[in-house]
């Protein structure tokens, strides 16, 4: 099972970096800027899902952990909105 999550977070991670990548060349990011975006983005939800169930499990009751949730959700649509229009070329 940990083998099959761990495939399906890696081939997602590309498929973000590949598009977000795209995105940005084509908005004029500069070359050396436009591999950080993706990372960033896929990092930081990755680590806000880690802090989450970590203090979860350590005790954390659900008003300590509505801030963080909510910042997931931002940062999830935020990676969305990234993905979208590289999937969609005519915007």
């Amino acid at each position: 099972m940990t083998v099959i999550i761990a495939a399906v977070v890696g081939l997602t991670f590309l498929f973000g970096f590949g598009n977000v990548l795209s995105l940005a060349l084509r908005l004029g990011v500069p070359v050396w800027v436009a591999p950080l975006i993706a990372p960033a983005v896929d990092l930081s939800i990755l680590g806000l899902l880690l802090a989450t169930r970590y203090l979860a499990l350590h005790g954390a009751s659900v008003v300590d952990l509505r801030p963080l949730r909510r910042f997931t959700l931002f940062v999830s649509a935020d990676s969305l909105a990234l993905n979208v229009p590289s999937l969609c070329p005519a915007w």
